[in-house]
């Protein structure tokens, strides 16, 4: 008895299941029963060891769904209290922070009486939550589907000042003879 438990316990320290069930014949009906419940628990682990690999696929698929569709954008001039466009949208006065959308990029304008518009445009790159995304996609391909939320991307820059130039004065004096 002593033996058989030494030998079960050398099989089960080897974690070999497949010898376990191969040796079956030549053990006991007691050891035959713990042979049993071993490949019952190895049957369990490797379960639970799917399960998790599955949660955290779940867990880690597109992170960019839980980001935000919106983020923070700031508007800064000098001189301030230009109005400040964006998209053609009037939407306040230097300095600004406002919200915009993570879709798509914007066309800034920044305008002053006495001083001459200006115009630019912000692109989008990967955010913090896309890069993670696209991390995850390397190792399961079901995290690439992250890239297609908003939270995916971001403005870039999030931030532009402008120094606006004073419009030039119109010369209206009379040409000479």
């Amino acid at each position: 008895m002593h033996g058989e438990e030494s030998e079960y316990n050398y099989l089960y320290s080897l974690c070999e299941v497949d010898l376990l069930a191969r040796h079956r014949h030549d053990m006991s009906g007691k050891a035959k029963v713990r042979v049993s419940m071993l490949l019952q628990i190895g049957f369990i682990q490797k379960c639970s060891r799917i399960l998790a690999i599955l949660v955290c696929a779940a867990y880690l698929s597109g992170c960019s769904f839980f980001g935000g569709s919106s983020q923070n954008f700031a508007v800064s001039s000098d001189p301030m209290g230009a109005t400040v466009r964006i998209n053609g949208q009037q939407v306040g006065v230097t300095p600004l922070q406002y919200q915009v959308s993570r879709r798509g990029d914007l066309l800034i304008e920044v305008e002053k009486t006495g001083y001459r518009s200006q115009f630019r445009q912000t692109s989008r790159k990967l955010s913090s939550l896309g890069i993670a995304d696209v991390i995850g996609g390397a190792f399961l391909l079901l995290p690439l589907i992250g890239l297609v939320a908003p939270g995916a991307w971001e403005q870039d820059p999030a931030a532009m000042g402008f120094s606006l130039e004073p419009a030039a004065a119109s010369s209206t004096s009379t040409p000479a003879p």
